[in-house]
């Protein structure tokens, strides 16, 4: 399946660039203490100590798809069909036809990720009047 090559492609391209931002030789202390002089404030650095906020698990090669499919199609509508980017308090990014928020753009692009249906995304595409076919402008 073309869409589980592409997942995993981009998965390991996100595992080669995580790995270049570490600085070279750099390697977790293993007794867990910063370097430098102990004070009051060296417990906040501790490596060993919880995050404020709890970590999300790395996303998965499917939710990158998604994630890049969505944003495709996003600028293509802005280019092509006059929409506009919006940002909804609850679900975060959004976009906006016609002043409405596009509520049914996400299901259509899990159909296309998940069962390799185009159909969903296509209709909704021409029925917007989004031009694929152009290319996008990344400003």
């Amino acid at each position: 399946m073309r869409g589980a090559a592409l997942a995993a492609g981009l998965s390991a391209q996100l595992s080669r660039e995580e790995a270049r931002a570490q600085p070279a030789g750099a390697q977790p202390s293993a007794s867990g203490a910063a370097a430098g002089p102990a004070g009051p404030d060296t417990a906040l650095w501790d490596d060993g100590a919880l995050p404020l906020l709890p970590l999300q698990p790395p996303r998965t090669g499917r939710e990158i798809l998604t994630a890049h499919i969505t944003a495709m199609v996003c600028c293509a509508a802005m280019d092509t069909a006059g929409a506009a980017p919006g940002l909804d308090w609850l679900d975060g990014p959004s976009l906006l036809v016609n002043g409405v928020r596009a509520a049914d753009l996400g299901p259509r692009v899990r159909s296309l990720v998940e069962t390799g249906d185009p159909g969903p995304l296509r209709d909704w595409i021409t029925e917007l009047g989004i031009r694929p076919e152009k290319p996008v402008r990344l400003v």
